[in-house]
């Protein structure tokens, strides 16, 4: 029981995170991020329809050295919200 309460409470904690990141993220913002630290090797369309939250994390995992990546990059938790938005945009 005290094992089911958890589970549940940590999938509300995830779902309230992923709305928070959605709703103070900016597209717009993100694109000349994205340009700048992305684009040489990336297109923002091939990441239309993809989870904004989903990428957020990825990205915080490349700028935090857990996940391994072509070069390091530096990204506040704004601007990886931002990037995140515009990539799952598809660039739009």
């Amino acid at each position: 029981m005290k094992m089911s309460r958890l589970f549940v409470v940590g999938l509300a904690t995830l779902g309230l995170a992923g709305w928070s990141l959605s709703a103070s993220a900016d597209a717009a913002a993100g694109k000349s991020k994205f340009e700048a630290a992305c684009a040489d090797c990336h297109e923002a369309g091939d990441f239309e329809g993809e989870d904004a939250a989903a990428l957020a994390d990825s990205l915080k995992q490349i700028v935090g050295g857990q996940l391994k990546h072509k070069e390091p990059i530096k990204l506040s938790d704004q601007e990886i919200a931002d990037v995140a938005a515009f990539m799952a945009s598809g660039g739009k």
